[in-house]
């Protein structure tokens, strides 16, 4: 595949390098505008938090996008900066070819949603009587295709399994088993909460897993519009 294959409004997902070549917390989501040949091309500006992220010329970036339900990625550097039709643009120079990721990864959307957790208990056989438990209610602090960050004000086991109910709104719920594989204290609680937990979906239909990529996408489009 290559770079001038790529198709005007496909989105983006851009992890930012540092000056020393080392990939920073950084990751930011744009979206492709077009190209001048199979090296140089055009994307906006990208946005963080609803507002365009100031990316200085040199930065280097790792791209990211999915296609027919594959993942792929390459290596770009920010040559100029520039506007057209009043939308900011960055021009990059492609330093790698397109590669094939083989692992499944989605963009992370910053989004307070209303999730409901409870815990597993993996050494039940029968987990019949855990659907009587209620769920614990709480908000994320981002969401992709491949898991949740969740805020808590109580604690929970590194590794821990737990079942949640996520309201991607008042009319889209999807249930996920999911595991906890990074847990964080802040160093200063926000608001009630003093925790946060990433979790990677275990189990999860594929119709919920596009559910909530659809509503991902839906989101970025509608703050990318808002500029």
């Amino acid at each position: 595949m290559r770079i001038n294959e790529l198709k005007a409004g496909l989105k983006l997902e851009v992890q930012l390098y540092s000056l020393r070549d080392i990939r920073t917390d950084t990751l930011l989501v744009s979206e492709f505008e077009w190209a001048e040949n199979d090296k140089i091309f055009f994307i906006a500006v990208p946005i963080h938090r609803g507002r365009l992220y100031p990316i200085s010329i040199g930065t280097q970036m790792e791209v990211i996008f999915i296609m027919q339900d594959n993942l792929y990625s390459f290596m770009a550097k920010v040559i100029d900066r520039g506007i057209k039709s009043r939308i900011s643009l960055l021009k990059m120079e492609a330093l790698t070819e397109i590669k094939k990721i083989q692992r499944r990864e989605f963009f992370r959307f910053e989004c307070a949603l209303p999730i409901g957790y409870r815990l597993v208990d993996t050494q039940k056989k029968d987990n019949s009587d855990d659907e009587h438990r209620k769920f614990t209610k709480t908000y994320t602090r981002d969401l992709s295709g491949g898991g949740v960050c969740i805020r808590l004000s109580e604690k929970v086991d590194y590794g821990a399994i737990i079942e949640c109910e996520l309201s991607l709104n008042d009319f889209n719920k999807i249930r996920f088993i999911g595991k906890i594989v990074r847990f964080t204290t802040y160093d200063t609680p926000v608001g009630m909460y003093k925790y946060e937990i990433g979790v990677f979906f275990e189990k999860i239909s594929e119709k919920d897993r596009e559910r909530v990529i659809s509503f991902i996408f839906q989101e970025q489009r509608r703050l990318i519009k808002k500029g």
